[in-house]
């Protein structure tokens, strides 16, 4: 089984830090991530959706640090579910991604990753001289090697594809 998540998206608010009873810091905060389509009528729409997100640990002191509203952040996790009663005995639900890393992608971040980055090549090995006969081999293999077959008929009517 496998439940994982990758969100890119901006923060909806500034993260809210509080401890559970047992001392662990659990960090929140909304992401908004949004995509862009065509409606029947030819028109572009963007839907916004909203995604529950939950830092633990040493990743809510990482989140409490670097979570602004309207900040930029790539954040993988996993989708959990939780169902609980209010004082009225009302069920709620609610959809928590939980976070098990994050990275920011605000200009700022990214200069610090440009930045870390040497201007000066690095030095690479010289490769080594093939012999005459190996380059010959070689020559050989590349000459026998047959074009791909096309596998996609170019004829083939609309109503045939499967999408």
């Amino acid at each position: 089984m496998f439940n994982r998540v990758i969100l890119i998206g901006r923060a909806g608010q500034d993260i809210d830090v509080r401890y559970t009873p047992s001392g662990t810091k659990v960090a929140k905060f909304s992401l908004a991530t949004h995509r862009n389509y065509m409606d029947s009528q030819g028109n572009w729409q963007e839907k916004t959706e909203w995604h529950n997100i939950a830092l633990w640990g040493r990743l809510a002191d990482k989140g409490e640090k670097l979570v602004k509203k309207g900040g930029l952040y790539l954040v993988e996790g996993s989708i959990e579910y939780q169902t609980w009663e209010d004082s009225n005995g009302t069920k709620k639900y609610r959809t928590e991604i939980r976070a098990f890393s994050l990275i920011s992608l605000n200009a700022k971040s990214a200069e610090a990753v440009k930045s870390s980055f040497s201007e000066t090549p690095i030095s690479q090995p010289a490769p080594e001289k093939l012999e005459p006969e190996t380059l010959d081999n070689v020559k050989k293999e590349i000459e026998e090697i047959e074009e791909p077959v096309d596998d996609f008929a170019d004829d083939m009517p609309d109503e045939d594809l499967p999408f």
